[in-house]
């Protein structure tokens, strides 16, 4: 019998003394192409969706994952059966309300809930007393089920740019109560319009109540208008760092396009001026407006007239009359954004560069910005972009891309076969010891995505800590059962076959270092393995190929 010591010592004195090969050509890999777009395009490649491709071909498979529908009935399913743990102490708050001690696991109601239904959650008026926890609860739930989605979904591309939109259109859940009492509506507004028009996705976000909150929005009003989420929609919304010209130019006169009303880039002017476009976009949370006045209690975008600043504006050279009607200002911000070429190259490039490498190919960026604005107007611009970078030639280049930890856990326990649960949301500890803060980063950047963001020592170390454990019962997260070996006849294959379910061609070798660490004889009988024996073998198995080139590459 081998104890959880003896089966880390000996995976790890496995993989020292391995010597595995660097990943192969994505071509001349056992998995192929097949793997190469599953891998890319999924949060890891399963027995199943390989069995699909195959039957399909890679086109239609691909057409097939752009056309699915936000809502998966099956996976509505699952989350609805999903449970999560709430536990805090008995307390109060600092109008004397008090609350009993709690330690529950509760459904996940907020990911359905209506946002005027959780308006009482950032309500601290006397009598309205409630736990923290009880604040943030619709935050901890959205978390629970990424995980959830992310292994179990059949959509598995919307999931991946639904992935990609929260990092591009970041928002950190756990700010504070007010981005986490709405952070559910924010999370279903990008998984919706995930392949649909940019141009509606950006406007859903700008109203974003969570957005709102998290960029200051909320309370700006005129005379100063607040800058933050101004600065943030231009530099990492839109038109890129890039295209920031304020060190070039010293005024807008000067800045190319700008006379014809589409300027090159933008200046510190242009930020202020768009500051001034959003004020009055706030949120209906019952706030005090004036004497007498206090917003809806809505839960939803709320435009307080009273608060916006009225007069003429100017952004990138375009002049902006006075005294337009509600919310035209920016809306008219967002509508030159959207068709924006420096936002077509920008978004087009950070696509590129999550879903084929870290250097994208410039000519074809540029390409894949001539598609976006060429379908400005589509209901599925996103999507045809998305179609255009994988069916291009150069989306054949060999893996290059570091799994980042919540594609690597999620690899994982999809190779696995794994029933994730996340009923305590132990899985957001760990993957932030390896720097990951699902749907909690705190920059408004989002999550670095080059290579070398995620191969510092300590990160490392925390892959092989997930590896080793993510399939352990303390892991917390997923719970996963190996069968009793049918066509295995041997140890070594017994190990090989779910070795190869992560890293395909690799698994004889794994089969038999494995049964080399752990004394026993590769050739024996897989069915005189005990079942304590069997279901820690095939951890290791597991284990080791996670840690592979060839899995921990994309």
């Amino acid at each position: 019998m081998l104890t959880r010591r003896m089966f880390h010592t000996r995976l790890l004195a496995a993989l020292a003394a391995a010597g595995l090969p660097a990943p192969r050509m994505a071509l001349a890999s056992a998995g192929g192409e097949d793997d190469l777009l599953l891998n890319r395009l999924t949060f890891g490649a399963t027995a199943a969706a390989r069995e699909e491709i195959a039957r399909m071909g890679r086109e239609a498979w691909l057409d097939r994952q752009l056309a699915l529908p936000a809502t998966d009935p099956a996976l509505q399913d699952r989350l609805a059966r999903a449970r999560l743990r709430i536990s805090y102490p008995a307390d109060q708050d600092q109008n004397g309300d008090r609350w009993p001690a709690m330690d529950e696991l509760r459904p996940l109601a907020a990911l359905s809930a209506d946002p005027a239904d959780l308006v009482r959650l950032v309500d601290w008026s006397p009598g309205n007393g409630m736990a923290y926890d009880e604040r943030i609860r619709p935050a901890t739930e959205v978390i629970a089920a990424s995980l959830i989605r992310a292994v179990h979904a059949e959509a598995q591309l919307r999931e991946m740019v639904t992935q990609f939109w929260h990092d591009h259109f970041n928002v950190n859940a756990l700010k504070d109560e007010y981005t986490a009492a709405f952070f559910a509506s924010h999370d279903a507004t990008l998984r919706d319009h995930a392949l649909g028009n940019f141009r509606v996705l950006l406007g859903e976000v700008a109203q974003s109540p969570a957005m709102l909150y998290y960029l200051n929005n909320a309370d700006s009003i005129a005379s100063p208008a607040n800058e933050n989420f101004a600065r943030e929609l231009l530099e990492l919304h839109t038109l890129g760092a890039a295209n920031y010209l304020n060190d070039r130019y010293d005024d807008w006169h000067s800045v190319p396009g700008a006379a014809e009303g589409m300027a090159l880039g933008y200046l510190d002017l242009d930020v202020y001026e768009v500051a001034r476009a959003f004020t009055g976009w706030s949120v209906g949370d019952g706030r005090w407006l004036a004497e007498g006045e206090t917003a809806p209690r809505s839960g939803r975008l709320n435009y307080v007239a009273r608060w916006h600043d009225p007069y003429q504006k100017r952004f990138l050279g375009r002049e902006f009359p006075p005294h337009r009607g509600p919310m035209e200002d920016g809306n008219e911000v967002l509508d030159i954004l959207a068709r924006h070429p420096g936002t077509a190259a920008f978004v087009c490039e950070k696509l590129a560069r999550r879903f084929l490498s870290d250097d994208p190919p410039p000519a074809l960026v540029a390409q894949l910005a001539e598609v976006f604005l060429a379908h400005a107007d589509a209901p599925d611009q996103i999507a045809r972009v998305l179609r255009a970078l994988v069916l291009s030639p150069d989306f054949a280049a060999p893996p290059g891309k570091l799994r980042r930890p919540f594609e690597f856990l999620a690899a994982i326990y999809r190779a696995a076969g794994a029933e994730v649960t996340a009923d305590e949301n132990g899985f957001q500890w760990q993957l932030g010891r390896a720097g990951w803060l699902q749907h909690s980063y705190g920059p408004p950047t989002g999550h670095p995505d080059r290579i070398e963001a995620w191969t510092g020592s300590s990160t490392l170390n925390r892959y092989v800590d997930m590896a080793l454990s993510a399939l352990e019962d303390w892991f917390d997260g997923a719970a996963t059962s190996f069968p009793a070996p049918q066509d295995a006849a041997t140890v070594g294959a017994f190990a090989a076959q779910h070795a190869d379910a992560l890293a395909p061609g690799q698994g004889t070798r794994i089969g038999e270092i494995l049964a080399g660490a752990f004394g026993i004889d590769a050739t024996s009988p897989a069915g005189e393995l005990s079942a304590e024996d069997r279901q820690s073998l095939a951890r290791s198995a597991v284990a080791f190929a996670a840690l592979t080139p060839d899995f921990l590459l994309r």
